[in-house]
């Protein structure tokens, strides 16, 4: 976990774990980007999303490629033989590197905080149940759609109250230190649709 991540005045950064132990990456040094992206992947939904935009900027490759990737972030209208069914996010993941590419699991960022200094969450109810890390060649294509319940209304109320224009968005990382995000996605739009969620 971690406890504290900022912009110093020399304008590095400057991360803290839970056991208070402390790093400093140069910004301009793509190599200490590029290891702090790897080491510590599973702990990005923590960090605030200047930093994480701040290290995404710094391309930590040496060698210009031609790279990337699409990630982007819908709503779907789930329907039966009997009508709606509920209602899902759906996250899709193209590969856009000439080369093949271990994605990890995508989660989700509001643009402010919703309790404290927590913006980011995951959601475990899923359809396809991909397993990530996932290998994707140059231009595949994964779709996972998150189920959308009734319980998790309050926490997108709560959002929306602090600030009536609140997005979300998905923040995906690679296994060789890559972060990509999505689009952004309206709250108050989510929540026109939340009466079909089941």
């Amino acid at each position: 976990m971690i406890n504290r991540a900022e912009i110093d005045g020399n304008g590095n950064i400057l991360i803290q774990d839970a056991d208070n132990s402390e790093i400093t990456i140069n910004v301009n040094n793509p190599e200490e980007i590029r290891k702090f992206l790897i080491d510590f992947q599973n702990k990005l939904s923590s960090i605030p999303m200047e930093i994480i935009e701040l290290m995404a900027s710094k391309n930590p490759n040496n060698v210009e490629l031609e790279k990337g990737a699409n990630i982007y972030l819908g709503l779907n209208l789930r329907f039966s033989g009997v009508g709606i069914e509920g209602i899902s996010f759906s996250v899709s993941i193209t590969n856009l590197t000439k080369e093949n590419r271990f994605f990890n699991s995508p989660f989700f960022k509001f643009s402010i905080p919703f309790e404290g200094s927590i913006d980011s969450f995951v959601l475990l109810d899923k359809t396809y149940n991909i397993p990530f890390p996932k290998k994707l060649e140059y231009g595949e294509v994964v779709t996972e759609d998150y189920l959308l319940r009734p319980r998790s209304k309050e926490i997108f109320d709560k959002v929306i109250g602090i600030n009536p224009e609140a997005t979300i968005k998905i923040i995906v990382s690679t296994t060789v230190g890559e972060v990509y995000h999505s689009n952004e996605y309206r709250i108050d739009k989510l929540l026109e649709n939340y009466k079909y969620s089941r």
